[in-house]
């Protein structure tokens, strides 16, 4: 599909949510959007974007939907509750899930959308807040390559790297095998951190070493940031991390396999999640790995 005839419908305008949709503005595609929290829309209708009504009224006339919601639970909803969008979109549409859900409900979302001749198309996103106002988002996509194809004009507004993995289901769950490692790599982080604190060296010296050495990361970059400005926004939430790491350990079961450094730094997450620290970032682990430790991390 020629950009300019693209329509496009955008669900879910959180933390990540309402930078991708910002860019699919500022390419130039016709938008409708819908959010649970009406006010969330308000930067991008003011910038010419249609409100829906309803999550079913931003898809109407859509060629390509894009959804970005938090849970399995709230996929579900917005499909298919009252005022979903299967109640709106179109015949031939594209269903585009950007969350980060099971591979369960992907392979039941796809089975219900294709007996209304809707196309689904997972396209799970990895980085930072940062990435997805900078349109630099990886991409990892699972579904025919036919329906790739006509929503990758506007995918490539969201995503500088994007990998088609191959059918339904497999996106989801290398997503959700990137997230275990990622919540391992920063438990890593914690307790890298807290050793070297209990015997005086300097953070700024941890760092250091980190970043000229063969452990450097994007991960351990992102890290930093944490630990530098432990009172800045996250750009990820703890909670959802738990969340993804709970998917990865019921897919596991599912398949009869054992994730036993995952199961231990689920535990970490459970913590810190119990101590109110949900809505914070990395440095919540960090500070309870700390605390146990009889640690100070600055000074």
């Amino acid at each position: 599909m020629a950009k300019r005839k693209i329509k496009v419908g955008f669900v879910g305008l959180g933390l990540m949510g309402a930078p991708m949709a910002a860019n699919v503005q500022k390419a130039g595609f016709p938008l409708r959007v819908w959010n649970r929290t009406a006010d969330k829309a308000g930067p991008l209708v003011a910038g010419g974007a249609a409100r829906g009504a309803t999550a079913s009224d931003a898809a109407r006339g859509a060629d390509v939907v894009l959804v970005m919601v938090a849970d399995d639970t709230a996929l579900d909803n917005v499909l298919f509750g009252d005022g979903g969008l299967s109640r709106g979109l179109k015949r031939g549409a594209v269903l585009v899930n950007c969350s980060t859900t099971s591979p369960a409900i992907s392979y039941r979302a796809a089975t219900a959308l294709r007996s209304i001749s809707v196309r689904y198309l997972e396209a799970a996103v990895m980085r930072s807040v940062q990435a997805a106002r900078e349109g630099k988002l990886q991409m990892l996509i699972g579904g025919s390559r036919d329906d790739f194809l006509k929503a990758e004009p506007v995918l490539k507004t969201l995503a500088s790297d994007i990998h088609h993995i191959g059918d339904v289901g497999r996106a989801s769950t290398l997503k959700l095998a990137c997230g275990l490692l990622k919540a391992a790599m920063i438990q890593a982080f914690a307790e890298y951190f807290v050793m070297g604190r209990k015997t005086g060296i300097p953070l700024e010296t941890m760092m250091d070493v980190l970043k000229v050495g063969p452990l450097d990361s994007q991960l351990f970059r992102y890290a930093e940031q944490t630990v530098v400005n432990p009172g800045a926004r996250p750009s990820f939430y703890l909670k959802h991390m738990l969340k993804d790491v709970n998917l990865a350990m019921d897919l596991a079961r599912q398949l009869d396999l054992p994730l036993p450094l995952t199961s231990e730094v689920r535990q970490m997450l459970v913590a810190a999640k119990n101590l109110n620290r949900g809505d914070e970032d990395f440095a919540a682990v960090l500070d309870l790995m700390a605390g146990w430790a009889g640690v100070a991390m600055r000074g």
